[in-house]
């Protein structure tokens, strides 16, 4: 698959969570596709395996917009750079309180056979906690 079929992949993708259309996210990915959120222990939920635990945490997040502001790669590789909104959500594993959020985000895309094999993800968590109230910064100022 070529580089300009990777992009529309991944744009077709974005276009699917826009629409909520979790039938056709799930298309998107292998069967036993990995998603990975960089710095996050597999033990709080950083590791999903599989096209339906994937599909399933697109459930219970809120996302508002994506804005992809930028997007290369080769061959087998889509780097994306997305301005994301949303509203955090709590899981399993973390505390959330639907405060809004806006940040930044590059997720990597590994795919083959016109499917995301892996993806991992890149965020500042640091920057989402503090701006929704769930860490407070002012008892570290001096």
């Amino acid at each position: 698959m070529g580089d300009t079929k990777n992009f529309e992949l991944v744009e077709q993708l974005y276009r699917a969570l826009g629409d909520r259309d979790e039938a056709r996210y799930g298309d998107f990915y292998a069967e036993n596709a990995t998603v990975r959120m960089a710095g996050v222990p597999r033990s709080l939920g950083g590791v999903l395996d599989g096209r339906d635990r994937i599909v399933e945490n697109l459930r219970r997040h809120d996302i508002e917009s994506y804005d992809v502001r930028l997007m290369f790669g080769d061959g087998a590789h889509v780097c994306a750079v997305i301005k994301l909104s949303g509203a955090m959500v709590g899981t399993q594993f973390l505390q959330g309180n639907n405060q809004p959020y806006t940040t930044y985000e590059c997720v990597v895309y590994q795919i083959e056979d016109e499917r995301i094999q892996e993806q991992t993800s890149y965020i500042n968590w640091m920057d989402v906690y503090v701006q929704t109230g769930l860490v407070d910064l002012a008892p570290l100022r001096v």
